[in-house]
């Protein structure tokens, strides 16, 4: 097999030529409108008045036969704590949270018509019975309820605890069409109870001026009196109540 005398040794040295050349290089062919453009540029930018900088040098020194990028490359702003999900959507910084007005006209937080059956809810009541039995230590809570040391004790787990799944009845208030209501708290707000009846109605119990009992076990209840339970359920649940005496209806 016949050599190639044409054919270029790869491993070679480089000449010295390309050695001595560095960086971009200096041969390429210019628009004589840009050669004159840039100089001028320059000294526009410079201000000789305000800087020591002497414009043609700068020009001789850092711009002339260089190859500058004069945009920035496309940088993508969003990072890795503002992208939604898998898909990596960008989540936009300054978008305006959705307002409570909003909310309502959305009906986020309105039960279907579909939803509003008791036997739905029998099993979040089921739920909250395990809840507040672990939350009294799986003791008899009306014993710690009736004995003084434990009282205090027992009252302040109570004021703080979840009341969503615990059966509710209204025995007192200034209006007679609340007496007697009872049922599933479905959603607690600041200012009321909705309750979900055994006849398969949400009613909205307003906590002022009136008191509710509380069924904490089959043997045990506890009243409620709603003008000092005026909080929000995570609002109780930090807040740090003090003994206040209560105007009886």
């Amino acid at each position: 097999m016949s050599s190639n005398a044409n054919t270029i040794d790869l491993y070679a040295q480089l000449p010295k030529n390309v050695k001595s050349k560095s960086g971009a290089p200096t041969d390429v062919p210019m628009d004589p409108a840009t050669g004159k453009f840039t100089p001028a540029f320059i000294e526009r930018v410079i201000d000789t008045e305000k800087s020591d900088v002497n414009a043609k040098v700068a020009y001789s020194d850092r711009v002339k036969g260089r190859m500058l990028l004069l945009t920035n490359p496309f940088k993508d702003k969003t990072s890795k704590l503002d992208k939604i999900g898998d898909a990596g959507v960008g989540k936009k910084s300054g978008r305006k949270k959705i307002t409570a007005k909003e909310k309502r006209q959305l009906k986020i937080y309105d039960i279907p018509e579909e939803a509003r059956r008791y036997e739905l809810f029998l099993p979040l009541h089921r739920l909250w019975t395990k809840y507040i039995s672990s939350l009294f230590g799986d003791r008899d809570i009306a014993s710690q309820l009736a004995d003084a040391k434990q009282q205090q004790q027992a009252l302040g787990r109570l004021i703080k605890a979840d009341l969503h799944g615990a059966k509710l009845s209204v025995e007192r208030s200034k209006c007679p069409n609340f007496v007697g209501i009872s049922g599933i708290v479905a959603q607690e707000t600041k200012n009321a109870f909705k309750l979900i009846t055994p006849d398969n109605r949400l009613v909205v119990v307003p906590k002022t001026r009136c008191v509710f009992a509380l069924e904490l076990s089959s043997d045990s209840q506890c009243l409620i009196y709603g003008d000092q339970f005026m909080y929000r359920a995570s609002e109780r649940a930090a807040k740090k109540f003090k003994p206040k005496p209560t105007v009886d209806l």
